[in-house]
């Protein structure tokens, strides 16, 4: 399923990097309010994590049969990158990431431009892979209530994430320079 949501991100980065002289102003222009907003929405993402209880769904992928048909790979594939490629924040990210790192301007060759985004997608995959090697290791070490606590605290660091976001445009805007 990863690998779906790995391909979505490096078809955004892509757009993104490629297309960046069009969209590189307005990022730059109006980035104090697409903070702001980003940051709201990452609050709101951190609370409803917060709150939600995962063991139900948990309890009943436990029940799911484990196949690895070719079907069911393919499935998850085109959902995570649906999924993916259906969140308008994916290439706001990247449109804010590379204008505010600096990694594309409008004067970088597309050579250079080219070996960044191979290193999204070659990072996207190493993550995902890392994240399935972790989840099958721990798979049967981890219960219900491990699973609530991760929960809490990823929704914790979630929402601490977007009042840093808000903080850093709202009161220390220069550093984004």
């Amino acid at each position: 399923m990863g690998v779906g949501s790995a391909v979505g991100d490096f078809f955004y980065a892509v757009v993104t990097g490629f297309s960046l002289s069009f969209i590189s102003d307005f990022f730059v222009k109006h980035r104090t309010i697409i903070g702001v907003i980003g940051g709201i929405l990452m609050l709101a993402l951190g609370f409803n994590i917060f709150r939600k209880n995962p063991v139900q769904q948990w309890k009943e992928n436990k029940k799911l049969n484990n196949s690895t048909s070719k079907v069911k790979v393919l499935g998850d594939f085109a959902a995570s990158f649906g999924l993916t490629i259906s969140n308008p924040l994916t290439i706001l990210s990247f449109g804010i990431l590379f204008t505010a790192s600096g990694a594309i301007s409008n004067e970088t060759p597309p050579l250079e431009t080219s070996f960044l985004l191979l290193g999204v997608i070659i990072g996207a995959v190493i993550w995902w892979a890392f994240l399935a090697l972790v989840v099958n290791i721990f798979r049967d070490k981890i219960g219900p209530r491990h699973i609530m606590w991760i929960n809490k605290i990823t929704g914790i660091c979630v929402m601490l994430f977007g009042i840093s976001v808000i903080t850093m445009v709202i009161f220390f805007p220069e550093k984004l320079n």
